[in-house]
């Protein structure tokens, strides 16, 4: 099953004080997600998977447990 990727660029703020831009995949849930809120009120997964981000000069993937989130939201580039 192919499955296509909505990319949204977003910025998430965690408990630990950092700060991070990059990119979350709308349809990774096995449930329809229209909006960024939908990951987190119909989302089942404990995780959100931010990818392309710039950190320290390189393009990296980060797994952030939900819990840890203080905010997330849309950012343009």
């Amino acid at each position: 099953m192919k499955v296509e990727i909505r990319s949204q660029m977003v910025k998430v703020k965690t408990t630990d004080g950092s700060t991070f831009r990059g990119k979350v995949n709308l349809n990774s849930e096995n449930i329809p997600i229209d909006r960024l809120s939908d990951l987190f009120m119909k989302g089942k997964s404990p995780f959100l998977v931010l990818y392309d981000v710039s950190a320290q000069g390189g393009i990296d993937c980060f797994i952030i447990n939900k819990s840890h989130i203080i905010w997330v939201a849309p950012f343009d580039y």
